[in-house]
């Protein structure tokens, strides 16, 4: 697998075996044999962090060729031109459209110098001193903040709340890169050598999970292991299909058209109604029905006799390569189904870690919620675990109904 090199978009655990097929099935078995050893205390040179629900992305450091600080946000990675920002007209030039995350990065500009950062990192906008609240949730008194899908939630005699409730700008830093040109530069977990000054303007929320808190039983043990050796053997079984599914996935041409197109829209699609894979046989009827439902309008529209007929060719050949191959795909999604169980008791275990509270908005008000996920390092590679039936459904449903 390769490595991140600029943090741009993570995937879930179980999604890389759509996105690289065999290969991504090895890959997931291996991130799961390093949880095994972070979980079991063993020595391990894996590293999870906790995600962190924020927005705008931050980029921020020294600027290796024009040798001066910049602030951006995930655009400083742009393949033409890095839109860093290294005083006010710059954020105005370049993020002037967006005047929120413009205030945002500006603020971060005035206040980050204090750090002391000496390279580059990257992180999340988490809440400016305005949106901090302080209100009484479920009979405790919280300092509240977040403008995403999840409010974090802080006790007001904590030693982070108090730091919280002086702070101008609170920012999760998760990510530091290494590296002397921009356009190349190197992803890795944590801010490495970076020595943060203590500033009373900017809360740096602590990010690192501490897995040492952690273990599994000799029950949880046993469990594990013999859930990873079951999905170490179904990938060898789905391995030479779920190759095919890569091949033929894609946004242009035939491809647009495959079913395997629609592979992970349809598991969005179901997660925003909260379904998970409970019954294969059910949730394969699922995919045939809506990958018709999807293909039919998209047939309609299309006025050209000849067209017509070549696209309507495709989605019928998709549709017969689901009813021609339906074991192979319940292999499959009962492996998908396999490595989502796996990762939901780590996630489980790793919940109880978390000091700050989390909920999410609803017209109810508050409803407690888990964290938005972790994310796994190993070897220079990350993927998220997330409970996609929670906070995926909240991304989805309850944090949009929020703002509208």
């Amino acid at each position: 697998m390769a490595n991140v090199t600029q943090l741009k978009h993570l995937e879930h655990l179980e999604d890389e075996m759509l996105n690289y097929g065999v290969e991504g099935c090895k890959s997931i078995v291996s991130f799961l044999k390093e949880l095994r050893k972070m979980l079991g205390c063993d020595n391990s040179t894996g590293y999870m962090q906790t995600k962190w629900d924020g927005l705008p992305a931050i980029v921020y450091g020294y600027h290796p060729q024009i040798k001066a600080f910049f602030i951006a946000n995930k655009s400083a990675f742009n393949k033409e031109t890095q839109k860093c920002a290294f005083n006010e007209k710059g954020v105005d030039k370049y993020y002037g459209h967006a005047p929120d995350m413009a205030n945002k990065l500006k603020a971060c500009l005035k206040y980050f110098p204090k750090l002391g950062i000496k390279g580059i990192v990257q992180g999340d906008f988490i809440a400016s001193k305005s949106d901090i609240k302080t209100e009484t949730v479920h009979g405790e008194k919280l300092y509240t903040f977040g403008n995403q899908a999840i409010t974090y939630g802080i006790p007001v005699d904590h030693e982070i709340g108090q730091r919280v409730s002086q702070a101008e700008v609170i920012v999760v830093l998760h990510t530091h890169y290494v590296g002397d040109d921009i356009k190349t530069i190197q992803a890795k977990g944590g801010l490495g050598q970076e020595r943060l000054n203590d500033v009373k303007e900017v809360a740096v929320i602590n990010n690192d999970t501490p897995m040492h808190k952690v273990g599994l039983n000799h029950a949880e043990e046993i469990k594990f292991d013999k859930m990873v050796a079951a999905i170490e053997s179904d990938c060898k079984i789905s391995g030479e299909f779920l190759d095919e599914l890569v091949k033929e996935t894609g946004k242009t041409g035939d491809k647009k058209w495959h079913v395997a197109s629609y592979l992970k829209q349809y598991i969005n699609s179901q997660v925003k109604e909260k379904k998970s894979i409970s019954n294969v046989d059910t949730y394969f009827k699922g995919l045939y029905n809506f990958y018709y439902d999807k293909t039919k309008p998209l047939l309609d529209k299309i006025v050209t006799p000849k067209t017509h007929r070549q696209k309507t060719a495709l989605v019928q050949s998709s549709l017969r390569y689901l009813e021609d191959n339906q074991d192979k795909w319940k292999t499959m999604l009962s492996l998908y189904r396999n490595i989502q169980d796996l990762k939901q008791m780590v996630i489980d275990k790793l919940d109880h870690l978390e000091t700050f509270r989390t909920f999410a908005r609803s017209d109810k008000g508050y409803e407690v919620t888990g964290p938005e996920g972790y994310v796994l390092h190993k070897d220079g590679d990350m993927v998220k675990l997330v409970n996609r039936l929670e906070f995926s459904y909240i991304n989805f449903t309850l944090a949009k109904q929020w703002r509208q």
